[in-house]
This record gives C-alpha cells, structure tokens and sequence, in this order.
C-alpha cells in the first residue's frame, strides 16, 4: 500500500521559498514529513491550511507560526490555531491566526495483510 500526502495552502502568488522533507524509519513503519520556510517566518498571509495522509494514520503533527533560523528557535502555534486528526492536520477557522511556517507530521503506515 502507498502512502500519499497532501497539502494545501491558499495564499496569494508569491516567490517565497519552501522546502520539504521526508524521512522513514528502519522498519518503514513510521515517516516523518516536514514542510518549511527555511529563512524563518514567512511574509505570506495564509488563510488557511490542511495537511492530509492517505495510506498512513498521523501520530503526532506540529504547526509553527516562525521556522528555526540562525540562533532563533520554532515557535509552535497555540493548541487551538489548529487540529490534528489520524488523516489531516488543518487550521480551525477564527482560530488561526493566518501565520505557518513549518509543518512537522509524523505517520504510522497502514500494515499491508498478506
């Protein structure tokens, strides 16, 4: 079975850049996916966001308003900016407050029976 994942932000045409990166266990069993603004906080305004995995069930997931850069460190949105579900990782609407500049999700995939 494949694991996909998705994500979607609507904003504005712009040139920022974003880096994205996946890595899996020995065992491929967990991977882990993190998307970000290398240079630290975007200028972007999100309106929103959404995250999914298909194939794979989300065992943790964290969103940051601000990226590490030089010797700044992540700063996470607040618990209620946003929503973790076994499939998704998305803003709750009039919560968020419109910043993202780094996801981070960690997923299980789904075991194949023979």
């Amino acid at each position: 079975m494949s694991t996909w994942i998705t994500l979607e932000l609507l904003l504005t045409e712009s040139r920022e850049q974003w880096q994205m990166s996946l890595g899996t266990s020995e065992d491929h069993q967990h991977f882990t996916c993190t998307i970000w603004r290398p240079q630290g906080k975007s200028y972007l305004y999100f309106t929103q966001f959404k995250a999914e995995v298909r194939g794979a069930e989300i065992e943790y997931a964290m969103a940051y308003s601000k990226a590490a850069f030089e010797r700044e460190s992540d700063v996470p949105l607040k618990n209620e900016e946003f929503e973790v579900t076994k499939a998704a990782v998305a803003h709750r609407p009039g919560a968020f407050k419109a910043e993202l500049s780094k996801l981070v999700i960690v997923a299980k995939a789904a075991r194949s029976e023979l």
